[in-house]
């Protein structure tokens, strides 16, 4: 239950640090809680409906992971490049 737990909670925070690590683009800041409330939600829907996706499959620990991804992607797809300073 804990490791479950950890799985939503943590997942936006990974999307957000490797972001902010790997990229150097401007997020458009209002929109950063509501991606990080929709990965959450988006993965609970997978693992609820998870045997009509997937078959035998069963998410677990995957889900820190493709929580995260949604949190990049949507992290990515609200932003802009960043523009370079002169000085």
């Amino acid at each position: 239950v804990i490791l479950k737990v950890a799985a939503y909670t943590y997942g936006p925070l990974l999307g957000l640090f490797s972001f902010g690590i790997l990229t150097n683009r401007k997020v458009i800041d209002n929109r950063v809680p509501v991606i990080a409330v929709a990965a959450p939600l988006i993965c609970f829907l997978l693992e609820k409906n998870q045997g009509v996706l997937f078959g035998n499959f069963k998410l677990g620990l995957e889900l820190l992971i493709i929580n995260g991804l949604i949190m990049f992607t949507g992290l990515w797809f609200n932003s802009r490049p960043a523009q370079k300073e002169l000085f």
